[in-house]
C-alpha cells in the first residue's frame, strides 16, 4: 500500500495544531462514518458487552470512536515534526512520580495499555520521559499484514523514543531484560491464536499468554496504564498502581489466573470511556 503511505506523508506535511488540523481531522472523520469501517461488528459487540444499551447508543459510542480514531491520527501526523510536543499536550500523569521511582531504583517494569485513545502519544510520552531521566521503554511490537504501513508505524515509533521489540522475540530474553531493570509495554487488548480463553469485557476470548508469562517468569511490578483524551491536543495519562495476582499451585491455572487479572485492568478504562477503545478488532472473534 504505497499509495497509503504517500498519502499518510502528505497529510503528514500539511496537517498542524490549527485550521489545517480541523481539516484533516473533519476529512479522516467524515471518510470514516461513511465507509463505516467494521460498523456492523462494532455495534453487534457493542450490544454484547452492554446488553441494557439501546441501538441509538450504540451508534453515538461507533461515531464517536471513529472521532477518535481521526483526532489520534491528526495528533500523530502532527507529531512527528517534533516528538517533545507530546510534553505540552499531556497535561497531567497520574503515578508518574511512581514510574520515575522505579527508574531511579533500577527497578524492571511491565507496562499494559490498550488501543485506547491516542496511544500512540500515550508511548510517545512515556518514551521520552524514561529517556529524559537516562533510560528507556521497550515496546513490543506485532507486524501488520501490510509492510509499507507496518514500517511506517515502527518509524513514527522510534522518532517517539521507543525501542521496538518483535513480538516474537524471546520471553525468555525479555524476561532477562525486565530482571536486569528494562521497562518493557505492550498492547494487550488483542486476540491470539491461544488455547488461553478467558473473559474480557465479560465475554470469553481467546488471550496471548506472553504478558502473563512474563509476570510469572520475573515477578516485577505489573503497571496498567491509559491515556484519556479531554479535548484535541489535550490528554491525560493515568499509571494504576501495580497489579496483584493470585497464587496457585498449576502452572495452567496460574497463567489463566494472571490472565484474568490483566483483562480486568483493561476492561476498567475502557469501561470507563468506551468511546475511546479501538472496537474495530475482531476481540472475540473465535
Amino acid at each position: 500500500m504505497k499509495a497509503a503511505v504517500k498519502a499518510i506523508k502528505f497529510f503528514e506535511k500539511f496537517a498542524d495544531k490549527g485550521l489545517r488540523g480541523k481539516i484533516t481531522q473533519k476529512f479522516f472523520s467524515g471518510l470514516l462514518k461513511l465507509i463505516k469501517p467494521r460498523g456492523k461488528l462494532i455495534l453487534k459487540d457493542l450490544a454484547r458487552v452492554y446488553p441494557e444499551s439501546s441501538e441509538k447508543w450504540r451508534k453515538e459510542i461507533r461515531s464517536k470512536v471513529y472521532e477518535n480514531l481521526s483526532w489520534t491520527l491528526v495528533e500523530t501526523l502532527v507529531l512527528q515534526r517534533d516528538n517533545s510536543q507530546a510534553f505540552d499536550w499531556i497535561k497531567s500523569v497520574k503515578n508518574a512520580e511512581m514510574i520515575n521511582d522505579l527508574i531511579a531504583k533500577k527497578q524492571g517494569a511491565l507496562f499494559l495499555t490498550a488501543h485506547f485513545g491516542n496511544w500512540e502519544l500515550e508511548g510517545s510520552w512515556t518514551a521520552q520521559n524514561a529517556l529524559k531521566h537516562g533510560h528507556k521503554l521497550h515496546v513490543i511490537f506485532q507486524d501488520i499484514h501490510d509492510p509499507d504501513i507496518n514500517n511506517y508505524i515502527l518509524e513514527t515509533r522510534k522518532r517517539g523514543g521507543m525501542f521496538m521489540l518483535d513480538k516474537n522475540f524471546s520471553v525468555m530474553k525479555i524476561a532477562h531484560m525486565l530482571k536486569n531493570g528494562a521497562h518493557i509495554a505492550l498492547l494487550n487488548d488483542v486476540s491470539g491464536k491461544s488455547e488461553l480463553r478467558v473473559p474480557f469485557m465479560g465475554i470469553e476470548a481467546t488471550n496471548m499468554p506472553g504478558a502473563a508469562l512474563m509476570a510469572m517468569l520475573t515477578g516485577v511490578p505489573v503497571i496498567p496504564a491509559c491515556i484519556y483524551r479531554n479535548a484535541p491536543f489535550e490528554h491525560e495519562i493515568e499509571f494504576f498502581e501495580p497489579l496483584k495476582f493470585p497464587q496457585a499451585k498449576d502452572r495452567e491455572e496460574r497463567l489463566r489466573l494472571i490472565t484474568l487479572e490483566m483483562n480486568k485492568a483493561v476492561e476498567k478504562f475502557i469501561r470507563r470511556r468506551p468511546e475511546l477503545w479501538f472496537w474495530l478488532h475482531n476481540r472475540w472473534k473465535n
